[in-house]
């Protein structure tokens, strides 16, 4: 199932391939606290920043802007994502089996690298489309472009699911175990992993990461010629996309990488497969923390988005207070109580 790393233990034997039997003493039981905590927290923080930022999107989305059409997506896929946490959290903290385990565990594995990559692609997408924008290629206001935008969100869905879909088929005969709802139980299933995992990699990471960073080359070297302060916001919204990348995917997919070859092939070096054992707990919480700081490019990247968040969060501290809450639509429909956010507006 999903890649968590292999538990081994002196009471708990690891069979890893082309070997009889690996005994490493390590037993780490803290890491489903750790996660338990960790998750708990994502799932507070992400599901209400992004619902409201769906509900923010739907408001917005009659405005036909290309960044609304990603965001939008980009707030839907973290949100499936998150709606599985509390099973996981369930499953990290009970060692008993229940008659839906098995496909509770495949389909919330399936939805987290649903999730994951459908991000990444939104994330390269809306960087591609920024830049053309930018450098005059296209215009902001062409509704064409924003019906492509939906179209590409829309194939990106279908290519990300068809991968799902394909991974599902090869690993349908992996075990489950009770307690180790998330963590391949055959040794053949390492194997697999190994092999399919250079797919997701080269597929769903490297090639839209090297056109991320392509593209924002070039919007640098074109804010440089510019020399407009108001540019200080493009700069910012690359920063951040960068930091998502470095922090949340980057180190997941090289550690993912690593610990799969020295599991497969070098399996005998039992020293080194602790060591990055330990750091699949970091790697993962990070690459799940993704969907909470998704909403922080909201802020910098959606037209319109902060001053319907002001009129929103405006709007619910008074409900609570009166029970009269305040529309949210005098902030798209009244043109002066919409504050430029992003210098190019897509």
């Amino acid at each position: 199932m999903e890649y968590k790393g292999n538990e081994t233990s002196a009471e708990n034997t690891s069979f890893l391939p082309n070997v009889n039997m690996i005994k490493c003493t390590f037993r780490d039981k803290n890491k489903y606290t750790v996660y338990s905590v960790v998750y708990g927290m994502v799932f507070a923080i992400g599901l209400v920043t992004n619902t409201a930022a769906l509900y923010i999107f739907c408001r917005l989305a009659k405005k036909k802007r290309v960044s609304t059409a990603f965001l939008m997506n980009l707030a839907i896929a973290d949100l499936i994502f998150i709606l599985t946490l509390p099973f996981r959290i369930f499953s990290y903290q009970t060692e008993t089996s229940w008659p839906f385990l098995d496909v509770a565990c495949r389909v919330s594995t399936y939805l987290f690298y649903m999730s994951m990559y459908c991000s990444i692609f939104f994330l390269a997408s809306l960087g591609v489309c920024r830049y053309l924008v930018m450098a005059g290629r296209v215009k902001f206001q062409n509704e064409l472009l924003y019906r492509w935008a939906l179209a590409l969100c829309f194939a990106v869905w279908i290519f990300i699911a068809a991968g799902v879909i394909i991974y599902a088929s090869f690993s349908n005969g992996f075990r489950i175990e009770a307690g180790k709802c998330f963590e391949p139980a055959e040794p053949s299933s390492w194997e697999l992993l190994y092999y399919m995992n250079f797919y997701a990699l080269v597929i769903g990471f490297v090639i839209p990461f090297v056109i991320l960073l392509i593209c924002y080359a070039l919007m640098i070297k074109h804010i440089a010629q510019t020399k407009t302060q108001k540019r200080r916001r493009d700069v910012a919204m690359i920063c951040l996309v960068l930091t998502v990348f470095c922090i949340c995917f980057l180190p997941y997919h090289v550690q993912r990488t690593l610990h799969l070859y020295y599991v497969v092939y070098h399996h005998d070096n039992c020293e080194l497969l602790i060591t990055l054992q330990k750091t699949v707990v970091a790697t993962l919480c990070f690459a799940v923390a993704n969907s909470c700081m998704d909403p922080l490019l909201f802020v910098f990247v959606g037209q319109g988005f902060l001053p319907m968040l002001k009129t929103l969060l405006r709007s619910c501290c008074l409900g609570f207070s009166n029970g009269t809450p305040i529309s949210t639509s005098a902030a798209t429909d009244n043109p002066e109580n919409v504050i430029t956010v992003a210098t190019t507006e897509i």
